[in-house]
């Protein structure tokens, strides 16, 4: 019996045929970039690096360090490639619901552009620059924070706590500050301890000359009436006035720069409850707030 040629047999025969010529094609893979094409992509990668768009600059980058571009613009583009890939900072960013549990459903934006859809512990690598970075989870309260972000640093942590702990105070836990904050822990600093101690120097030294020359001037008192008293010179006499006028001065800068010293010392104490002075800078919603760990290079 012959098929007709509108049958279905005939039909899902011919779908067949086609499908198999379809498999045994090879799978089309995109064409190398031509010479002006690699020229071209030389040249706004080069811009994108001066202009700091550096994630830019890389994915032109690496269209012309193909082997089909010329060997002497693949061997310039391969160092300026480079010069990029070192320069172009990474961060990981990582959450927690504030007791300790990680989170990977947060998406972060950096204004409108998403940098992460989930926490994966990946690194995500970023333009050098200041950005608003928001921590979004389904739930929570969002978490802005800004932060700079310079070149050549990797695999720099921000970590965010979305979320108040389950302590019962209702109080959201207090950021703890990133490296390059000045923190007081109630110690005495160092202009504390040297001024007072200088002033307390020169007021003994002060008092330590007043006393000498006073001495010196009643040996000296002694000494004249023994020689020439009554009748002793002018010149003898303007010496002792001067032992008095110097006993006298010295007397008084020791007393008062031990008056000095006392006061600095209790001026310059440090405060009993000391404060902290962090250059972490944020703006929290709700009970959300940013924790960076200390020691983390970022």
């Amino acid at each position: 019996m012959r098929l007709l040629a509108g049958s279905p047999v005939s039909l899902a025969l011919a779908v067949t045929v086609l499908a198999s010529s379809a498999a045994a094609e090879p799978a089309s893979s995109p064409a190398p970039p031509t010479k002006e094409a690699c020229i071209a992509s030389f040249d706004r990668g080069q811009r994108a690096q001066s202009d700091r768009a550096l994630r830019r600059a890389l994915s032109e980058l690496i269209v012309c360090s193909q082997e089909s571009c010329p060997s002497v613009l693949r061997a310039d583009c391969a160092g300026v490639l480079a010069e990029v890939r070192a320069a172009l900072p990474s961060v990981v960013f990582a959450a927690d619901d504030g007791n300790g549990h990680e989170l990977t459903d947060v998406k972060v934006y950096a204004g409108t552009e998403l940098l992460a859809a989930k926490l994966d512990g990946r690194a995500v690598s970023v333009d050098p620059g200041t950005f608003d970075l928001r921590f979004e989870r389904v739930g929570q309260p969002a978490l802005v924070v800004s932060r700079m972000i310079r070149e050549g640093e990797k695999n720099r942590v921000i970590r965010a706590s979305l979320g108040v702990p389950a302590s019962g105070s209702g109080d959201p836990p207090v950021a703890g500050p990133e490296r390059g904050a000045d923190v007081s822990s109630g110690k005495r600093s160092a202009v504390g301890w040297v001024l007072p101690g200088a002033l307390a120097a020169v007021g003994v030294a002060g008092l330590g000359v007043a006393l000498f020359t006073r001495l010196s001037f009643d040996s000296r008192v002694d000494e004249l009436r023994t020689s020439c008293a009554p009748e002793c010179t002018q010149t003898e006499r303007n010496d002792l006035s001067g032992m008095v006028v110097t006993s006298n001065v010295a007397l008084g800068v020791g007393v008062g720069a031990l008056a000095l010293s006392v006061a600095t010392w209790f001026l310059m104490a440090p405060s009993s409850s000391g404060t902290t002075r962090s250059t972490t800078r944020g703006t929290t919603h709700g009970a959300a707030h940013l924790f960076v760990p200390r020691g983390v290079a970022w």
